[in-house]
């Protein structure tokens, strides 16, 4: 058999009744989130697939909208309804920015926050329930869980998870009962020569170290553990979103059997994507492509885009740092340093961000000398160029996945030259790094970001038998 379905993550619709401004007009906010054009990129996502001649089949693995407002639940509702009238076939489950857990907000006739209607927890759940609980065969718990046969021979677990700690926004878990429960209908598949996949919202391991310190607790703190159970079950693939995160991992158990992490990125994000997958049983293989947003009237390209909204304000620091310290301490995201500390201490700010921006090639080549094997044309070569436009890459590395900077490259030679030597002087100083990385050295917490030595983060093809 060959069945061929895509994988949409993290719409956050943002609804344009939201605004009692003009939205045209409105300045996209400085976030990572493209609420201007979250519309526009669903529509465009389910316009794809609707022409698709393969498949009308999507999983939509929660965060559908910004913060949950009535407005955004309203239209995400009626184009899904819309969508499954003209033969499309939705498998649907909401998640944390669905739900009345973040302040809600709209903007008034001058552009300003205001507080928005949100809808309760309960009433957004079942609102969805017609694009997948409602087609399934069987459900867990309070229903939050699901199995549905999504193509002929195609089972989809969608898998809701609890939480360890109080806090519901950290520290997921699978429960006992609910493997049992997975497990079981995995068994029972196999009976009738039927195929599984799962997913849920969060990521089941961590897309990289730096996720890990960076998104504490987002990622599910047994993720391998569980990873390996179900993987010893039989199920090959695991689907999820959450973190906006392109990233494919590969977890291999005790027992020699692999199950693959596809975590997509959002569709309304930096970067921009969603995923077509293409399994084929007889084969044993399973064709993961990725397709990049792309919207008209932009100027540029929705990555761009995206890219600017998320990384134009973070950008911007090292500038402000040395030119403009309140812009600085209003940075809105950017730092976690107290806005009084910084206006009390401008000049120690200024004198940093001096530093910062003088910071070159050159100047982190000679600091790692030791440490790398840079030839004295590549050191003429990139001298002078600003090692914080390299710094700001890493960031936009960490969420487009498929880093590029080889083990060859002056890039990579002079930063883990440096990180080694920075290493150096730590166990000098007897200083352990792994308390603070969540159990990484500074060199694996930084090789990531720099290239990508596992899958191909879009374009792979994996063995599933």
């Amino acid at each position: 058999m060959i069945y061929s379905f895509y994988h949409i993550t993290d719409v956050h619709y943002y609804s344009k009744r939201n605004f009692a401004c003009d939205w045209r007009t409105f300045p996209q906010p400085s976030t990572q989130i493209c609420i201007l054009k979250s519309e526009e990129a669903f529509k465009k996502a389910l316009e794809i697939i609707e022409k698709d001649e393969d498949t009308k089949t999507v999983i939509i693995t929660g965060d559908l909208t910004n913060h949950g407002e009535a407005y955004s639940h309203e239209e995400v509702r009626a184009l899904l309804q819309e969508f499954t009238d003209r033969g499309g076939n939705p498998y649907v489950y909401t998640d944390t920015h669905d739900y009345p857990y973040f302040p809600i907000h709209g903007y008034d006739e001058n552009g300003n926050e205001v507080p928005a209607e949100h809808l309760p927890e309960q009433q957004v759940k079942e609102m969805y329930h017609p694009f997948g609980r409602d087609k399934a065969f069987d459900t867990f718990d309070d229903g939050t869980t699901y199995i549905a046969e999504i193509l002929p021979g195609l089972y989809h677990i969608a898998m809701g998870y609890d939480f360890t700690s109080e806090d519901k926004h950290h520290s997921p878990v699978f429960s006992d009962e609910l493997m049992a429960w997975v497990k079981a209908h995995t068994e029972k598949a196999k009976e009738k020569g039927a195929t599984v996949i799962c997913s849920t919202h969060r990521p089941i391991v961590a897309p990289s170290p730096a996720y890990e310190v960076v998104g504490k607790g987002h990622a599910f703190p047994e993720g391998e553990k569980s990873a390996k159970q179900l993987a010893d079950m039989g199920i090959r693939l695991f689907f999820s979103g959450h973190s906006h995160i392109q990233c494919m991992k590969e977890i291999v158990s005790e027992k020699g059997n692999r199950l693959y992490s596809v975590q997509t990125s959002s569709l309304a994000a930096f970067p921009p994507k969603m995923r077509k997958i293409t399994v084929d049983t007889e084969k044993g293989i399973a064709e993961i492509r990725t397709v990049d947003m792309e919207l008209p009237d932009l100027g540029m390209s929705f990555t761009e885009y995206a890219r600017r909204g998320f990384l134009g304000i973070v950008e911007s620091i090292p500038y402000n740092m040395e030119h403009d310290v309140e812009a600085f301490a209003n940075t809105e995201g950017g730092i976690s340093l107290p806005k009084d500390l910084i206006l009390r201490h401008p000049k120690a700010v200024m004198f940093l961000g001096r530093k910062l921006n003088g910071l070159t090639y050159g100047k982190v080549a000679k600091f790692s000398k030791k440490y790398h094997t840079l030839t004295e044309k590549d050191y003429e070569q990139v001298k002078d160029r600003k090692i914080v436009n390299l710094v700001f890459d890493l960031v936009a590395n960490l969420y487009r996945g498929n880093a590029h900077y080889t083990p060859d490259s002056v890039e990579y030679q002079i930063m883990m030259g440096s990180v080694k030597k920075i290493e150096k002087l730590l166990s000098a100083l007897r200083i352990d790094v792994r308390k603070l990385l969540s159990g990484y050295t500074l060199s694996e917490f930084i090789e990531p970001l720099l290239y990508n030595s596992g899958l191909d983060d879009d374009n792979v093809t994996v063995n599933i038998a």
